[in-house]
């Protein structure tokens, strides 16, 4: 071990940092708790093993923001407190209109409700409400409802075509929002990757300093084969529900390219799919371009 890996001076390094800039914190990230539709796993690590992963990194805080569920509080609460990791219980609820975190939640919000309605709950609670990607290019982002938020994720780490990033913080330079980073993370290391750089020591600091518009950001994004990785992993714990769906709803010529096309993807080595992986983002790109031109 050199000098410059001792673990006090690591800690010090990590103080002196706080001290000068803040603390880090992640705001965007999905447990095992978080699910899909068709590919039915979408967070990978457990509650406790972001915390911990979180602690190992230098994070001062994390909100785990799983889809429409609480079901990761409780054991995060209690390894936080064990970890000295500030804890923001959190959720991303799907509005009528997209997809809106609430930062600071002590009770889960009704998925499906009008985004203003949403966002109205979120706030009877104290707590702060984040138009995540508003303009990603799945379309789960509520657009110009954005507007409306206390502060809008302005830079995703999931974003790579980048459009939705440029779009988000436009708007929300030209609306004078508070604009915050997300690493939209859904393995373990993808934490951290965008993270807000805010001075505070507690959930309440955290909400007031939001609201206060003090706070700054990150901008990293994760790489092509972290995505292939998690997505190879979804697949692979999702096996049977994906065959199943893909059997229930797939005909003739579809149906056998879909099997092998899975099977291919989840079996076999990653190297290739990695070697892929620029073109699908530029398709995505390209997609991204003529959706945001649209909104315009």
């Amino acid at each position: 071990m050199g000098r410059f890996d001792s673990p006090a001076l690591t800690k010090e390094i990590k103080q002196v940092r706080q001290e000068v800039h803040g603390g880090r914190f992640e705001f965007h990230c999905h447990s095992r708790y978080s699910r899909g539709t068709k590919v039915f796993v979408e967070g990978l690590p457990s509650p406790k093993e972001i915390i911990a992963y979180a602690k190992r990194m230098g994070l001062a805080g994390v909100a785990i923001s799983d889809h429409d569920t609480n079901k990761a509080w409780a054991e995060a609460k209690a390894e936080a407190r064990k970890q000295g990791v500030v804890f923001i219980p959190a959720m991303e609820i799907l509005s009528s209109a997209g997809h809106i975190i609430g930062l600071g939640l002590t009770e889960p919000v009704r998925r499906g409700m009008d985004p203003l309605d949403t966002m109205d709950a979120i706030r009877g609670q104290g707590a702060v409400c984040v138009a995540v990607h508003p303009f990603d290019v799945q379309s789960w982002g509520i657009r110009k409802f954005m507007d409306h938020a206390d502060a809008v994720e302005v830079f995703n780490a999931l974003s790579l075509d980048r459009l939705g990033n440029m779009a988000a913080e436009r708007r929300a330079k030209k609306k004078g929002k508070v604009m915050v980073a997300g690493s939209d993370a859904h393995s373990l290391d993808m934490i951290g990757t965008a993270c807000n750089i805010i001075d505070a020591g507690s959930i309440d600091e955290v909400l007031v300093s939001l609201r206060q518009g003090k706070v700054s950001f990150e901008r990293n994004y994760s790489s092509l084969p972290t995505l292939v990785e998690w997505v190879r992993e979804r697949l692979f714990s999702s096996y049977p529900q994906v065959l199943s769906y893909i059997n229930a709803n797939y005909r003739g010529p579809k149906r056998w390219l879909a099997r092998n096309m899975l099977n291919n993807y989840v079996f076999s080595g990653h190297e290739k799919w990695e070697s892929l992986a620029p073109f699908g983002l530029g398709i995505a790109t390209a997609y991204s371009a003529v959706k945001v031109i649209a909104y315009y």
